[in-house]
């Protein structure tokens, strides 16, 4: 099983602020030796966007405590 870990952000420039915590979640799984499974940003609105990445279930733990995601969802 794997899990999406999510982080929102609103307003006229939230792609480029998923685009750029994305740079940072990048960083920090190389740093930590973290398999993430893959990477991502959507655009949900004119004015929110997501930043994400799929991990492991057993991951999910350990990231919530460090990285503080806003959501996070199991997914196949």
């Amino acid at each position: 099983m794997k899990a999406k870990l999510v982080w929102s952000f609103s307003g006229e420039g939230a792609l480029k602020t998923a685009e750029h915590h994305l740079i940072h979640l990048k960083e920090y799984s190389k740093s930590e030796n973290v398999e993430v499974i893959e990477f991502g940003t959507e655009q949900q609105t004119k004015f929110t966007a997501i930043a994400f990445m799929i991990v492991a279930k057993d991951l999910v733990n350990d990231l919530r405590q460090s990285l503080k995601p806003h959501q996070g969802f199991l997914v196949d």
